[in-house]
């Protein structure tokens, strides 16, 4: 399902772990996340998927399983949730009809197959040898990086996906401190960390360029420094407050300034720190962040891809693999994509410091621009 919903143009994870919040030690994952596809429309507007996976032939649990689909959808805030089985009885499919979740079969599954015959069987994070290897090692590494919190890695290879992007780039820039402390990080950790972190403001920068039609760059800007600052994107609350604690201070300055001076006491005036300016103070990345958003809304039928090509170079090409170079995947590597890659790594490094940023610089090395233009054949099996 995950390899069908790539090749219709969706970005695609398997096996997303759902946090729990306030869990018990050793209880810190609620669920999976069989398939999670995010789908990015040519206004670079968000919709996310997820389908649940079963192999069971029988009845048994059909409903619960569905039913239990309607709550894990609004507790996501999830636009479409599907539920994939080998059959699907009509008891269930009634059901579903109810609760606005869609099921398949294996049937319907099949035929769609068919139609991406050309499309690699395994990739990336869709199971590519390469990329499991390195997950898996980047595992046993971050258990002797005491600076990496489990929470923040966590977050950065499968909670950012179901993040706004204030939370991401709260997460990436806090990943790029801890770095900062912990020192060069092994590989494949430090690829796979900085592919993630890469892929997570890609995301971030989506979301925002797709809310550009709402707000303009001014009161966008104005809700991120909000958001990134006091955790307020209106700054209703906690602004107003501080400044009135500075006109308050003001005031007893200069009361108490006159009172000295009438007394016969030289002037003397003292300056202070703003408490507005020292809490409210914007991180000095937001102008290159707000420069990417920029761009992704100016190319938006390339920008709506980067996603999937961020996917392929970080976690294929730059790993060792092969199926980035299907022709498949040719329509992913046109010099613009390249181009507004290289803009998001330059972010990464704004947001996360060079040091992050350097474990990905091989990406400007791999070859871009041999697209053609013409579709592969889908009816042939694919060939590397």
């Amino acid at each position: 399902m995950a390899r069908l919903e790539f090749a219709e143009g969706a970005y695609v994870r398997l096996r997303v772990p759902l946090p729990a919040e306030d869990a018990d030690s050793g209880r810190s994952v609620l669920t999976d996340i069989d398939v999670l596809s995010i789908d990015i429309d040519s206004r670079l507007r968000i919709s996310r998927s997820s389908m649940e996976c079963k192999s069971g032939k029988g009845q048994t649990g059909e409903p619960n399983t569905i039913v239990w689909l309607a709550g894990f959808r609004q507790l996501l805030d999830l636009d479409r949730v599907t539920l994939v089985r080998q059959t699907v009885s009509p008891r269930g499919q009634s059901l579903a009809r109810k609760l606005g979740i869609v099921v398949m079969d294996e049937a319907t599954v099949t035929r769609r197959e068919k139609s991406h015959a050309w499309l690699p069987e395994r990739f990336a994070h869709l199971d590519g040898a390469a990329c499991s290897g390195a997950e898996s090692r980047t595992d046993t590494q971050l258990k002797g990086l005491p600076e990496i919190s489990p929470a923040l890695a966590r977050f950065l290879r499968g909670g950012a996906l179901l993040a706004d992007s204030p939370a991401i780039l709260q997460a990436v820039h806090s990943f790029g401190l801890a770095v900062g402390k912990q020192g060069i990080l092994p590989d494949p950790a430090a690829g796979v960390l900085a592919g993630h972190s890469l892929i997570s403001v890609i995301l971030a920068a989506v979301q925002d360029a797709g809310r550009l039609d709402d707000f303009p760059e001014r009161l966008l800007r104005g809700r991120l420094e909000g958001a990134l600052t006091v955790g307020d994107p209106d700054g209703s609350y906690v602004l107003p407050m501080l400044e009135k604690a500075d006109a308050y201070i003001r005031h007893v300055q200069d009361r108490t300034h006159k009172a000295y001076v009438g007394a016969g006491a030289d002037a003397i005036r003292i300056e202070y720190a703003s408490l507005r300016d020292a809490v409210a103070t914007p991180p000095e990345y937001l102008s290159d962040y707000l420069d990417f958003v920029q761009r992704l809304r100016a190319n938006p039928q390339v920008a709506r891809d980067l996603l999937q090509v961020a996917e392929m170079v970080c976690f294929d090409a730059l790993l060792g693999d092969s199926a980035w170079k299907a022709k498949a995947f040719a329509h992913l590597f046109t010099t613009e994509h390249k181009a507004l890659l290289l803009v998001g790594l330059r972010c990464l490094s704004s947001i996360a410091g060079p040091q992050v940023a350097s474990a990905l610089q091989g990406l400007s090395e791999i070859p871009f621009g041999t697209f053609s233009g013409i579709v592969p054949d889908r009816g042939q099996a694919v060939e590397l």
